[in-house]
């Protein structure tokens, strides 16, 4: 193999500027690929933690009833000491309860439908990024406020310019309640915010928890439970945790009208599970053009290499060579090309893919607008690369496999002259 190795490389050597070229044109192949793989990853992880860590959340836990048809009045009861046991499961990083009510909102100048969010201010900052987004006034308080006050809320920037309200302004609520009356009470803007979800901003209102059972008459109960896991990736390992969990707390009394369930956030957002699948699979078709276009330069270079050596094959064949040995050299030829190409590419694109994921690569030169929205998350600014060890090995070990296929029809064909006539160059 060492005599095989020498010669493929010294027949490489003899048409430098052809190995030169071939080797560039795996290289920037290869290169490509990895860029490709790792930004295309930071832009699909961007989308999943800017759906999900502002609101949804990576998992959920609801009752039964409720995730089969949300009704106002489908609540359940989950204290301290459940959402403690929750927060214990090694998957879950933290747990925040939810009242979710939808209502009319308005003043004497204009009314608009949203959805009103009833939330743990401390938990709701621990669990999602809601409370970052706050771009006018403040969060809401840790602690509701007297009866004898307006309630706090805390608007959308959507919503807070539909009505044309600002922090200090008062807005009154019109809900209906899970005992079947009208509700309503008298609001106070504490602040405004923008989370880059659209959803949030263009029609939602964040009240205490409290206030929104109070106004609701829930009693104390709430909705749902948004959980936080490390990874949104590993969000249904989570769910399943927690659903076995939710299993043993059925088994130690709840009753069965309370049963619970977990849901991933794949489950919750199936429109965007199945954009990112199918933009997944998209790329693949990219990439088998790449890898197309790169396997043809490698056979191109290996069948007009081994056209232009036919008589030199066949003195080596008469000599004694055996043609397997002749094969393997050819073969060899081509895994060098591939490789050295696969690795330089590697590198560049690693070192490109590396800068983009911690320099980031700012999309707004591409838009007029500065930002731009898709499936409900707005991009503004750098998107950042996701750098992995598959993303860089990936393309090379694939262009190595591409390399030995691509010259392994010339190689064949070269391994079965006929000395004689090939000497005498008559075929």
């Amino acid at each position: 193999m060492n005599l095989s190795v020498r010669l493929g490389i010294r027949n490489l050597a003899r048409h430098r500027w052809r190995s030169i070229l071939t080797l560039g044109g795996v290289a920037a192949a290869v290169a490509l690929m990895v860029w490709t793989l790792a930004f295309v990853d930071g832009w699909l992880d961007l989308m999943v933690r800017g759906a999900t860590a502002v609101e949804t959340g990576q998992v959920q836990v609801h009752s039964r009833a409720y995730a089969d048809q949300p009704r106002v009045y489908r609540s359940f009861h989950a204290d301290d000491a459940f959402l403690d046991t929750l927060t214990a499961l090694s998957e879950v990083d933290a747990a925040a309860p939810r009242v979710k009510l939808a209502g009319l909102v308005g003043n004497e100048r204009t009314s608009q439908v949203a959805r009103l969010l009833g939330v743990d201010p401390t938990r709701e900052t621990e669990t999602t990024a809601v409370a970052e987004g706050v771009v006018e006034g403040r969060w809401l308080s840790g602690s509701p406020a007297d009866l004898t006050r307006p309630r706090e809320v805390v608007l959308g920037r959507g919503l807070a310019r539909q009505l044309r309200v600002a922090p200090g302004d008062e807005l009154v609520v019109f809900l209906e309640a899970a005992d079947g009356s009208l509700g309503n009470d008298l609001l106070q803007v504490v602040g405004v915010l923008e989370t880059g979800n659209s959803m949030v901003d263009r029609g939602t209102a964040y009240m205490h928890i409290e206030d929104a059972q109070w106004v609701a008459a829930l009693d104390g109960e709430i909705h749902e439970v948004a959980l936080r896991t490390a990874d949104p990736e590993l969000a249904p390992l989570a769910a399943a945790a927690v659903a076995a969990r939710l299993e043993a707390l059925d088994g130690a009394g709840l009753p069965e009208e309370e049963g619970l369930v977990a849901q991933p956030w794949q489950e919750l957002l199936p429109g965007l599970s199945q954009i990112l699948s199918v933009s997944r699979e998209s790329y693949l078709f990219m990439y088998l053009m790449v890898y197309l276009v790169a396997a043809v330069g490698i056979l191109n270079t290996q069948r007009m290499s081994a056209q232009e050596r036919r008589r030199e094959f066949g003195v080596l064949v008469a000599v004694g060579l055996a043609p397997r040995r002749l094969l393997g050299i050819l073969v060899v030829e081509a895994l060098v090309l591939g490789m050295l190409g696969a690795l330089a590419g590697g590198l560049v694109g690693g070192v490109i893919s590396w800068w983009h994921a911690t320099a980031g690569l700012d999309l707004s030169v591409f838009t007029d607008q500065g930002g731009f929205s898709y499936m409900g998350v707005v991009f503004e600014g750098r998107i950042f690369a996701r750098m992995s060890a598959a993303a860089v090995a990936q393309p090379v070990l694939v262009m190595l496999v591409v390399a030995v296929l691509s010259g392994l029809w010339p190689a064949w064909v070269a391994s079965r002259i006929e000395p004689a006539p090939t000497i005498a160059g008559r075929t």
